[in-house]
């Protein structure tokens, strides 16, 4: 089953990657990979801004190469690709797509194994995630950030919807970041350390992949780690954190200061 990206054409100065399938004298064909059935023309005069003499040098018949769409015919579906107007800019975050997009469909192809899905169950169920999103990719990232619902909104069975979420979050999520922060906690009263426990002791974090660690250092010094899933959710419950730690440290009439490391 062919997505509804699949049936389009290109976008003019859309990036894509493509297949070289025959050079002429004039440049070469190719086959836009994320575009089934639909052939691009990358002109001689495209492929370098040097003057060209052997195309082979550059391109070879059956290599994958990344091209920036400069002109489209809607009508005839043709397409004219340049290798000289791409950017390395470009280039790059290409194949930092073009992997995410390969990791996503590996993550798709282990939940159909384990639920043993037949072929065309499997091929039905990618179509129609590809009709509401741009890529594999741009599902996964959702269902990351969002869970499983994501999936079952889109009336997916909720054992599958479980499935993509666990095997991505294993295989996708990124690795952990830890931030630090020194904190200075003092209270002068007779059973200040007690107060001082009292106070570390309530800290909590809301994300529930988020872990809190706090050690001591030497008085009035303490270590506070936040561990998260990335460094915008660990900076929040820093802040919280430090809040908590700031009305607290008012309440039983502490000294509180942060110094970040």
């Amino acid at each position: 089953m062919m997505s509804e990206r699949e049936l389009m054409l290109p976008e003019e100065g859309e990036v894509v990657l493509a297949t070289i399938t025959e050079i002429t004298p004039y440049g070469a064909y190719a086959t836009l990979d994320e575009y089934k059935n639909i052939k691009g023309f990358l002109h001689i005069s495209e492929i370098s801004s040097g003057w060209v003499k052997h195309i082979e040098r550059f391109i070879q018949i059956g290599q994958k190469t990344i091209l920036k769409v400069i002109r489209i015919n809607k009508i005839r579906k043709e397409v004219d690709l340049s290798l000289r107007r791409l950017t390395e800019e470009e280039r790059r975050d290409k194949l930092i797509l073009i992997k995410k997009e390969e990791k996503s469909k590996s993550v798709m192809k282990k939940v159909a194994l384990d639920l043993q899905l037949s072929e065309n169950q499997f091929s039905s169920y990618i179509g129609k995630i590809l009709s509401e999103y741009s890529s594999l990719y741009a599902m996964i990232d959702s269902l990351l950030d969002k869970g499983p619902s994501v999936l079952t909104k889109l009336s997916f069975p909720e054992e599958f919807a479980q499935r993509v979420y666990l095997t991505a979050k294993e295989k996708l999520s990124p690795p952990p970041v830890t931030i630090n922060e020194i904190i200075q906690l003092s209270c002068l009263e007779p059973n200040g350390l007690d107060v001082i426990k009292q106070i570390l002791g309530s800290l909590k974090v809301e994300h529930e992949d988020t872990k809190i660690s706090i050690k001591y250092v030497s008085a009035p010094n303490y270590r506070l780690s936040i561990t998260a899933p990335n460094y915008k959710i660990a900076e929040h419950s820093l802040r919280k954190v430090n809040e908590i730690l700031q009305k607290e440290s008012k309440k039983f009439k502490c000294t509180f200061a942060v110094k970040r490391v």
